[in-house]
């Protein structure tokens, strides 16, 4: 009964809030704006980081994105083993989200990653993301939830960096299917580490191809939600190439729009 109560609550709080979504469309600059970066918007959840609804989506109110539920927890050090502390605290938040109607969670971050580096440090940062995934995997399976994996990097080769807007594109359609194929038949979640750019490109892509948000309100929320788009920057900090491809892929779609309704 308390897991349904929450999960009701949770159903009703993502109703008003697709209501109040709408934000300020800021045109896009060729300065560099003085706005903070970071998270502006608390976490929906006391315990889950970055946790929040999306609102209404596709007729669908249960679709969640968030941090790593395990960010803070993996092996650490030359072992690659996570304690049984470490286990217990996954599944804790695993039932947590299971709770909140959570039956399938789709990770975008990449066990081999690129941007760690290839020295030492890089392949034990490496080793322990692993680990960490290991151990959301495994968490996850003991409490009946599915975990699905589209890996992707922010930064370094073969990452949204240096992809072209065609192959994101891509990439984010099959994401969004998997989300909204899976919002079928019960609550999504879907993160990256800390929950602000991957996460974030993923949301706004759908904001823009599901809601029809223009591209600016879609790269404003990112950058509410945490985006960090200076460290992501080809130009001086005026935009990141996350919402340059943003802007090319919303492009891209209106054309597909155009082009299919003069046939």
């Amino acid at each position: 009964m308390k897991s349904k109560s929450l999960f009701l609550s949770f159903v009703l709080l993502q109703m008003l809030l697709s209501f109040g979504r709408q934000c300020p469309v800021r045109a896009a600059t060729t300065m560099p704006t003085a706005e903070p970066v970071g998270e502006r918007v608390p976490s929906e959840d006391p315990v889950l980081h970055d946790f929040h609804s999306l609102g209404l989506v596709d007729g669908h109110v249960d679709i969640f994105r968030c941090a790593s539920p395990v960010r803070e927890l993996g092996a650490s050090g030359a072992t690659t083993q996570t304690s049984d502390e470490q286990m217990n605290i996954a599944k804790s938040r695993m039932s947590r989200l299971f709770g909140l109607g959570i039956r399938t969670i789709v990770c975008l971050e990449r066990p081999q990653t690129s941007e760690a580096g290839s020295d030492a440090a890089g392949q034990a940062k490496i080793e322990q993301l692993k680990s960490r995934l290991a151990l959301e995997n495994a968490a996850a399976e003991e409490n009946g939830i599915k975990f699905i994996s589209f890996p992707m990097d922010n930064s370094g080769l073969h990452s949204l960096e240096d992809m072209s807007d065609v192959e994101v594109l891509n990439w984010l359609e099959s994401v969004r299917e998997e989300i909204l194929k899976d919002a079928k038949t019960g609550g999504v979640v879907f993160h990256c580490s800390a929950g602000h750019d991957r996460t974030g490109i993923v949301a706004a892509y759908i904001r823009i191809k599901d809601e029809h948000w223009p591209v600016e309100q879609a790269i404003e929320e990112m950058r509410r939600y945490g985006h960090n788009w200076v460290k992501y920057s080809k130009n001086g900090g005026i935009s990141s190439w996350h919402e340059d491809h943003l802007r090319a892929i919303a492009k891209m779609l209106a054309a597909q729009t155009a082009d299919a309704e003069s046939k």
